[in-house]
């Protein structure tokens, strides 16, 4: 698939999206207050904005001479950022068509506790950075894509314990999402440690493709493992700080 008609398709789900967020919202915001409306409009569009940074064809960006460190920058921006902002920006009722049925509450508990939610997000992480699925993606936009995708659904999986916007699915105690986010900012470091130290590209370069985010240099791999290593555990580490501030402060009181 072309980039510009990917780049079409991104557009189109973005409006998609948005439109499905004000659809189910719809009848929500008469039970919620002026500031709260605003406020969860607010992260939702914020994280949508940062979404479709991430669904951005990465040599469209600072060209093919970077592009595995600016996809790995989409995949920080994604997971760290926009999924959680996401998150945020989900009022309470918007989940009540979901928790009715109880096959999908009973589902949907089971999915979002710490440990399911933790293992599957980061099974999809590693699984598309495996040699035979990334390399696979590179080859194709649409691929790409719909790998970006999965990531940003995971990633919303594995904030949910911590930003769990309805108390049916409900959040972990202050000090559980210390210890929480403490393991989820795990496996940005160890995905930075292995793209910075090795004196070989990971990937295959004499594959087939490579127009999308595969390493162009050994360069490029560096700098995209250094990039998910540093801002990208900050990320975990920052909201880490925050819930512990939370906790302490309500001790305190």
């Amino acid at each position: 698939m072309p980039i510009e008609l990917t780049g079409a398709i991104v557009g189109v789900g973005i409006l998609a999206a948005l439109g499905a967020y004000f659809l189910g919202i719809a009848a929500a915001y008469p039970r919620l207050s002026a500031a709260r409306r605003r406020g969860h409009l607010g992260w939702f569009l914020l994280g949508l904005s940062l979404a479709g940074l991430g669904f951005i064809p990465s040599p469209l960006v600072l060209g093919p001479a970077y592009r595995f460190t600016v996809n790995m920058s989409q995949f920080v921006l994604l997971t760290g950022l926009a999924a959680p902002l996401l998150l945020m920006g989900l009022p309470e009722p918007f989940f009540d068509p979901l928790i009715r049925p109880s096959l999908l509450r009973s589902l949907g508990l089971q999915l979002t506790r710490p440990l399911p939610a933790y293992l599957v997000a980061n099974l999809v992480f590693f699984a598309w950075h495996t040699p035979a699925l990334f390399e696979l993606a590179s080859r194709s936009v649409s691929l790409w894509a719909f790998k970006q995708l999965l990531f940003l659904i995971a990633a919303m999986l594995a904030w949910w314990p911590v930003l769990s916007p309805t108390p049916i699915w409900p959040r972990l105690s202050d000090p559980g999402q210390v210890l929480y986010l403490f393991f989820l900012a795990m496996p940005t470091t160890l995905l930075g440690a292995l793209f910075t130290f090795p004196d070989t590209r990971i990937y295959n370069p004499t594959a087939l493709g490579f127009e999308v985010c595969a390493p162009s240099s050994l360069e490029d791999q560096r700098l995209a493992g250094l990039f998910m290593w540093v801002p990208g555990a900050l990320i975990y580490l920052g909201a880490l700080t925050v819930v512990f501030f939370r906790w302490f402060g309500r001790e305190d009181r």
